[in-house]
């Protein structure tokens, strides 16, 4: 039994909507090895997982419906005009009346 080898199994899973009531999932499972003692290394989880995780997105990335892949388009930053400003103090003392 000196020659098992156990594994660890990382899984990411990415489901969008096609915008016509339908979706697209893309799912990639890797394994990551573990020693006997059932220690794994965390950093090499995570960097599976990040390759896991750019597999999905590549993938999906393809599809042919147009709505998939802006899904996957990180979010725009909003124009200056539509950002409240978050240094305004709130004492009501302070308000113009």
């Amino acid at each position: 039994m000196k020659n098992e080898t156990i594994t660890a199994r990382v899984v990411f899973r990415k489901q969008v909507s096609d915008g016509n009531y339908g979706t697209e999932a893309a799912e990639v499972l890797l394994d990551v090895q573990v020693d006997a003692d059932g220690d794994y290394d965390s950093e090499m989880v995570a960097a599976t997982l990040e390759t896991a995780r750019q597999l999905v997105h590549a993938e999906l990335a393809r599809s042919p419906s147009v709505s998939v892949r802006r899904a996957l388009q990180p979010p725009r930053p909003l124009s200056p005009a539509m950002v409240v400003p978050t240094d305004v103090d709130d004492d009501p003392e302070d308000l113009p009346y």
